[in-house]
């Protein structure tokens, strides 16, 4: 069929018109155009960048409450507003009162930073051993090397000898100081010291903080000088040559030590000479002091030195 030369039909049309209706900008949203200024002499301009004024906007005003639940928060929210500064300053006091015991306990400084261990206590023996034998098996083995075994023998007999006295230590420490209880840390420490070599490392590593550092001594050198100092005292007069002293702690007296961590208590130190026990002992020192617990949950002691004994005073002050 030929189209109509006369146009578009009716139908098509119509929906034309209302397809173009539809992008459409609505002339009520369109920027009104501004309006020209006129001067007094009666020329007229357009005002640049004029600004446009800003749209108003009304308070939000909420709907008054529609239930009973509604009307109990904002009544809790008000009380809750209007509560006095005061009470709330009293409250946070109070809970920084709670918290300032846990704070204290935090920030107290251990009373042992070193507790005892089995390296600490054979590394520096063992470091010793390894490093003899390492030279002793060096210089035997150039003695064989230059077919000199007569000498060879005689080093091997002295790498020995020296070998042997190194192992002393490990041999009179190869029971752990098991220290549950605070007289046992006080057997074990006097027990390190009854023996022909004391073994002055374990004595010190059975000290706390506090018993590391004292008017005698202030480290481990100066702890090993006042016990050689102090025995060569406890000798004199009373044990020949090198015949061992034996200290036995007796007496001890204390509060019950379970759940604490430090503890107070009197002993009694007796110096005995080894061979001789049925004498009796050559001196005797009451003693008194403190110990603590460790990391390790065992006991160490506050003081590593002996109490010093009162001289007797005449009975007549004239004499």
């Amino acid at each position: 069929m030929a189209e109509n030369s006369t146009g578009p039909e009716p139908a098509e049309d119509a929906e034309h018109a209302a397809a173009e209706w539809l992008f459409q900008d609505d002339p009520a949203a369109a920027k009104k155009p501004a309006q020209p200024t006129i001067a007094p002499g009666g020329e007229s301009f357009d005002l640049a960048d004029a600004p446009t004024p800003a749209p108003t906007r009304r308070a939000y005003v909420p709907p008054p409450p529609s239930s009973e639940w509604e009307i109990a928060a904002e009544s809790a929210y008000a009380e809750k507003a209007a509560r006095p500064p005061a009470a709330k300053e009293r409250r946070r006091d109070r809970d920084d009162e709670v918290d300032r015991p846990a704070a204290r306990r935090l920030d107290a400084a251990p009373a042992v930073d070193h507790p005892w261990t089995r390296g600490a206590e054979w590394g520096p023996t063992i470091a010793a051993m390894v490093a003899w034998a390492v030279v002793a098996w060096t210089v035997i083995y150039f003695l064989l090397v230059s077919e000199l075994y007569g000498a060879a023998l005689a080093m091997f007999a002295i790498g020995t000898i020296v070998g042997l006295a190194l192992f002393y230590p490990i041999v009179i420490t190869l029971e752990r100081p098991t220290r549950m209880t605070p007289e046992q840390a006080l057997r074990d420490y006097y027990q390190a010291l009854s023996h022909h070599v004391p073994h002055y490392r374990r004595m010190w590593l059975l000290l706390s903080n506090a018993g590391r550092t004292s008017s005698k001594f202030a480290s481990y050198e100066g702890f090993k000088r006042y016990w050689k100092a102090r025995l060569g005292q406890l000798r004199q007069g009373k044990a020949k040559g090198s015949t061992p002293l034996v200290f036995v702690v007796s007496g001890f007296k204390s509060e019950k030590s379970g759940g604490k961590t430090a503890i107070d208590g009197t002993w009694t130190i007796q110096v005995f000479v080894r061979g001789r026990r049925e004498q009796g002992p050559i001196w005797s020192f009451p003693s008194d002091g403190t110990l603590a617990k460790g990391p390790d949950n065992m006991w160490y002691i506050d003081d590593g030195t002996l109490a010093e004994r009162a001289p007797k005073t005449p009975a007549n002050p004239d004499e």
